[in-house]
């Protein structure tokens, strides 16, 4: 099993490619795997990718539909009530529904509360939590990019487009030539140090596009212990 990356229809994709005996190059889109090409050894990567960008726009509607469908893994809440847990930051949190007149959450101590005019509604509830983590997530990765922005600005980089979408295969997403970062708004569960390790990565792609042995020169300089900060946040946001 091997990751490599490709860009498809102006998006940077990670695919997985399996090596083993088939006849046909097979491409499927899989929950929590995101693209996955099987091929036989023979089958040269140039092959391979063709493939990819032949079936391109399919794959990426595929992918997103998917990303459309599936639930936030374990650490989000699943029904919106008291008692679920909420992996916020990298810690912990109950979450704690009650009534009130103005609908938000609230943090104190290791409550959430989620204060809903409608508490017995699941679809209000729903709604006032996610609005709130959106929110949340976009301030937190907005200050984290302008914290981290010095590092690149000294060589001429201009700062980028921020987007967030809900993605499963992907932490983030750089498209250099049109400056473009998208972020995953499942990287709020994650501690602040996972969450600079990505808002890096993605902006190192400006200097680097590929995952050369410059970029990762590049990224080792700026953290160091990249590699433990990659694996602790494949194990909490639970994308690898």
């Amino acid at each position: 099993m091997e990751k490599r990356e490709i860009e498809l229809c102006g998006e940077r994709i990670i695919y997985t490619l399996e090596r083993k005996k088939v006849k046909n190059i097979n491409m499927r889109v899989r929950p929590q795997f995101g693209i996955q090409v099987s091929a036989s050894p023979e089958i040269s990567i140039d092959q391979i990718e063709q493939a990819l960008q032949q079936h391109g726009s399919k794959l990426l509607h595929a992918l997103w539909d998917l990303e459309l469908e599936q639930p936030m893994i374990q650490q989000y809440p699943m029904t919106y009530s008291t008692g679920e847990t909420v992996l916020y930051l990298g810690k912990f949190y109950i979450l704690k529904v009650e009534r009130a007149t103005k609908d938000a959450v609230q943090k104190q101590d290791d409550i959430l509360f989620l204060l809903v005019r409608h508490p017995e509604n699941a679809a209000a509830r729903k709604r006032v939590f996610d609005r709130w983590w959106k929110a949340a997530c976009e301030r937190v990765i907005w200050n984290m990019c302008r914290a981290v922005y010095p590092i690149f600005e000294q060589y001429g980089f201009q700062f980028p487009e921020i987007r967030f979408r809900q993605m499963i295969s992907m932490w983030g997403n750089c498209r250099p030539q049109r400056k473009i970062v998208t972020f995953n708004y499942r990287l709020l569960a994650a501690e602040p140090i996972c969450i600079e390790y990505v808002v890096i990565h993605e902006f190192t792609h400006f200097l680097y596009p590929n995952h050369s042995k410059a970029f990762y020169a590049f990224l080792e300089k700026e953290i160091p212990d990249w590699k433990h900060v990659q694996k602790k946040l494949q194990k909490t946001v639970g994308i690898t």
